[in-house]
């Protein structure tokens, strides 16, 4: 029968890439590392890793496994280390993703402290502004902008947020302040590709729906934010990703409380199977930490 050491074994292949990586961090022999992933398979009678002289790659149910004896055995760890029985720090692997604005902006200026804090922790970033599925795609957390449609996760709110309308003064100055809906629907919009189509009150608090007039989109947000500065045109933004933009005058807001879908709170989310671990809350109280200065 297979014992905890064939787990964190396999654990370490898959967090390592490899069994010349995971036998260096478990400080055994590759024919170690290799004996008890192969033991393991014979256990369980399936095949977890497909493994070249390159490369390995998970099974279907290897990805399984994985996810389930991952979070099993850092729950394990976790409970050791709260009664005293282990003094290890947090360590492990955990996978993010989040917007890039978010990552620039706010992570990766302080993910040194994170560093010295934790050396053990190893950080996966998929850093996209696209809707990532946190279960199909294996993540361990994401940090997601909006309004939260998806019941499926776990939410704790890091931080209250709104999104405006903002331009450069080069673009207003070309183009003139726009001062009602009829004129601002006139204006070029440098837009992420799904914000084309937009929801805005007029004087009377009346919604109406029109589609951006774009000669370009952009699917980053960090460019997006280039291109309004650069005065291509006026932009949808989170008001707490262009602070220092707005404080020294580089994008100014134009027509304030038009948005009909403003409230955009900053959330941390896993998913409803998930087991709460050290390294969770570790990031959580770092990320909830980044936005102190922005309540």
């Amino acid at each position: 029968m297979y014992n905890l050491s064939d787990l964190e074994t396999f654990i370490a292949v898959v967090e390592n890439k490899g069994v010349l990586a995971a036998a260096r961090e478990q400080r055994l022999s590759p024919a170690t590392v290799s004996h008890r992933l192969s033991k393991l398979e014979r256990e369980l009678a399936t095949v977890l890793v497909f493994r070249d002289s390159r490369r390995i790659r998970l099974s279907p149910a290897g990805e399984i496994f994985y996810t389930r004896v991952g979070a099993i055995i850092e729950a394990l760890q976790d409970a050791e280390h709260s009664i005293g029985a282990r003094s290890s720090s947090v360590s492990g692997l955990l996978r993010v993703t989040m917007p890039p604005w978010v990552f620039s902006k706010y992570v990766m200026p302080k993910l040194n402290e994170l560093e010295q804090a934790y050396p053990e922790l190893k950080l996966d970033f998929l850093i996209t502004d696209h809707f990532v599925n946190v279960v199909d795609d294996a993540q361990d957390v994401a940090i997601r902008v909006g309004q939260l449609n998806d019941s499926g996760l776990l939410s704790r709110k890091i931080v209250n947020n709104s999104r405006i309308l903002c331009a450069a003064p080069s673009y207003i100055e070309k183009h003139g302040m726009p001062k009602n809906l009829m004129q601002l629907s006139e204006h070029y919009w440098v837009c992420l590709p799904w914000q084309r189509q937009l929801k805005l009150f007029d004087e009377h608090k009346k919604i109406h729906t029109f589609n951006a007039k774009t000669r370009f989109t952009i699917s980053n947000s960090d460019n997006m934010t280039q291109a309004a500065i650069a005065g291509h045109g006026i932009a949808i933004k989170s008001k707490i990703a262009i602070n220092e933009e707005l404080k020294n005058g580089t994008l100014v807001e134009i027509m304030a409380g038009v948005m009909a879908q403003s409230d955009a709170p900053v959330w941390f989310l896993r998913p409803q199977n998930s087991l709460t671990t050290r390294k969770t809350d570790v990031f959580y109280d770092f990320m909830k930490s980044l936005f102190l200065s922005c309540k």
